[in-house]
């Protein structure tokens, strides 16, 4: 199975099992969305990449944003498919939203274009993101100065699969939540498990809302 049809089988079959349907098809990644990250080299593979909006469903009340192209074997001959291995870089990011947010796509590909650069040592680190993750925006998460949720963690999906399948191997789905300055130093200070009770108490996990207060 080539490039193709894995990315048609994983956005019209794998994605719609798991989400619903898509709402708007796919919001790409572009040339643009690297200027911020300065000077850089852009593998043209990159740009095939993108992210679906997915609207909520009788089992989920949340809008639903999703990566796709991550996980495609560029670098693997169709002959070494290993269902049991990874499938390209063997993750796909997610975020969800109480309503349409066109702020949430551009999040999400920012996050895509930051790993793509960190993965292919491009950026200081040089190692991919991982679970625990905070990634500071420098500006508010939506674009809106009243917001205090600037920062961006890296856990995983609630009430979602932690996993797909693929011909060409399996992907994490790895979920992107906002948080403010606060909250990620408590965060810091006490772990994960304190922090997403007190948002989810707040009704701010595992969707995220810009605008509210900081839960601590």
């Amino acid at each position: 199975m080539d490039i193709e049809s894995i990315s048609k089988h994983r956005e019209e079959t794998v994605y719609p099992a798991l989400f619903g349907p898509s709402s708007r098809g796919v919001f790409p990644l572009t040339e643009d969305i690297f200027k911020p990250f300065g000077r850089t080299r852009i593998d043209p593979h990159w740009l095939t990449m993108g992210v679906l909006e997915f609207a909520p469903t009788d089992a989920r009340a949340t809008y639903l944003y999703v990566t796709t192209g991550y996980s495609n074997p560029w670098d693997t001959d169709p002959a070494a498919y290993d269902p049991d291995g990874e499938s390209g870089a063997g993750v796909e990011f997610v975020m969800e939203t109480a309503q349409v947010a066109d702020w949430a796509i551009m999040r999400l590909l920012s996050v895509l274009a930051f790993d793509l650069l960190l993965s292919s040592g491009q950026l200081p680190g040089g190692q991919p993101l991982a679970f625990g993750d905070r990634i500071p925006l420098h500006h508010p998460i939506n674009g809106n100065d009243r917001s205090p949720v600037r920062y961006m963690l890296m856990v995983k999906p609630e009430n979602l699969p932690e996993m797909f399948d693929l011909p060409s191997g399996k992907a994490l789905l790895a979920s992107f939540v906002g948080v403010t300055k606060e909250e990620r130093d408590f965060f810091g200070r006490f772990g994960l498990e304190h922090l997403t009770d007190k948002l989810r108490a707040a009704g701010a996990y595992p969707m995220t809302k810009p605008d509210r207060d900081s839960v601590v």
